[in-house]
């Protein structure tokens, strides 16, 4: 397909990241409708792990660092080379103001959008790259987008001010899930958000009834607060006590694995960490499991999940699943119809609800091909690309506050 337009810079921390599949999925979906797309990244890849998914995109990668935005040395002799960009005059006091790295990185942005004749920048979160985005887009003199995702708009930041003008002063507010939209009207009532669901290549995640699986519970996520997998554990060592032969494998990492594995001390082969797993490794479990958990909660600093993708490719892929009503995860999972939920941080309804999808294999059938079905309705990536163009185009044209 011929691209169309000018190409959208996409600025993100760290890219690829083993965690955010949903930015590798969202930039080859919007590639293969015919749009160009190049990717800074404020960070160097730490990771070794790479999914396959990273072999069907195009774009070109570039670490913000090889522009000279790597480091505070860098301000001066970046601002002398971005002088002669359209609002440099009206951001240097604001440069100048900001944390030296984030100015840094901000005019080595912007840099590399104008080298590469970037008509448009969209950040993935309203943390560091909006916050660079921002000031690259007002030096640039054009507009920016940004997608709020869930930490970034939930968890109180040092200086409020900050996250609020990422989220004020952008053409568009894209976020995952109409929970956020409200979020955001309340908290953020200058903000112009559109809801665009995180979506999902359906052809790579084929949907296999829940027919004949043992009796396996499926868990996947960093290992951190929100993910609720305490719960989990506790839940399981429920079932264990009563008897139940029910066995856990949990996916992940995180600064919790320590505090997780004591907790499931005395369980034994009863739960598997598996450590990370690549896409394929986890849609294979997937299709084993005959229920997959997302029991999410509000962490205590506010941080919460927006709506994990990795619960819809469970949904999609015939895998039943049990989860929590937070934020944006009831416009997928519908109790009793699509999944089963159950209040967070409640071990003993969690175990109650996997023991029923367990026992009752017909329920688990029909809450998964409701799933499948809700999942190409409203979480297909396709949707979502064509809906992001959308609001590229609509916005194309449009400076940020205070410029132009």
């Amino acid at each position: 397909m011929r691209a169309e337009g000018t190409t959208t810079g996409y600025v993100v921390k760290m890219y690829p990241r083993f965690s955010e599949t949903f930015v590798v999925r969202e930039i080859a979906a919007r590639e293969a409708q015919g749009e160009r797309i190049a990717v800074a990244s404020l960070r160097a890849p730490t990771d070794p792990r790479f999914h396959a998914l990273l072999a069907g995109v195009q774009a070109p990668v570039t670490w913000i660092g090889e522009n000279g935005g790597r480091s505070s040395q860098a301000l001066w002799p970046l601002l002398g080379r971005a002088a002669g960009l359209p609002g440099f005059t009206a951001t240097l006091p604001e440069l100048l103001a900001e944390d030296v790295d984030v100015a840094a990185q901000a005019v080595g942005v912007a840099l590399w959008a104008h080298d590469l004749g970037i008509g448009h920048l969209h950040a993935h979160f309203a943390t560091l790259a909006g916050r660079t985005t921002r000031l690259a887009a007002r030096l640039l003199g054009t507009g920016y987008t940004v997608t709020a995702h869930a930490k970034d708009i939930y968890v109180p930041p040092a200086d409020p001010a900050v996250p609020a003008r990422v989220l004020a002063d952008a053409a568009a507010v894209v976020t995952v899930s109409d929970h956020n939209v409200r979020h955001l009207a309340a908290h953020h009532p200058a903000a112009r958000v559109v809801r665009v669901h995180n979506g999902l290549d359906l052809d790579e995640l084929p949907y296999r009834a829940p027919v004949g699986r043992e009796r396996l519970v499926a868990a996947v996520g960093r290992f951190v607060e929100k993910k609720g997998f305490a719960d989990l554990l506790d839940a399981v060592r429920v079932l264990r006590a009563a008897g139940d032969p029910v066995r856990l494998v949990l996916v992940g990492a995180g600064r919790l694995d320590g505090e997780l594995r004591a907790r499931a001390a005395g369980l034994g082969a009863a739960v598997e960490f598996t450590g990370p797993l690549p896409q394929h490794d986890v849609v294979a479990l997937l299709h084993r499991a005959a229920v997959f958990a997302a029991p999410c909660v509000v962490a205590g600093d506010g941080d919460r999940d927006g709506l994990p993708t990795v619960l819809l490719e469970a949904m999609a892929l015939g895998t039943p699943v049990v989860s929590t009503p937070v934020t944006g995860i009831p416009e997928a999972v519908l109790d009793g119809i699509t999944g089963t939920l159950v209040p967070s941080r409640d071990p003993q309804a969690l175990a109650g609800a996997l023991r029923r999808v367990l026992d009752d294999p017909e329920l688990g059938r029909a809450h998964a091909r409701a799933a499948r079905a809700r999942v190409e309705q409203f979480f297909d990536v396709r949707v979502q690309a064509a809906r992001l163009r959308e609001v590229t185009r609509a916005v194309g044209c449009a400076a940020p506050v205070g410029v132009g």
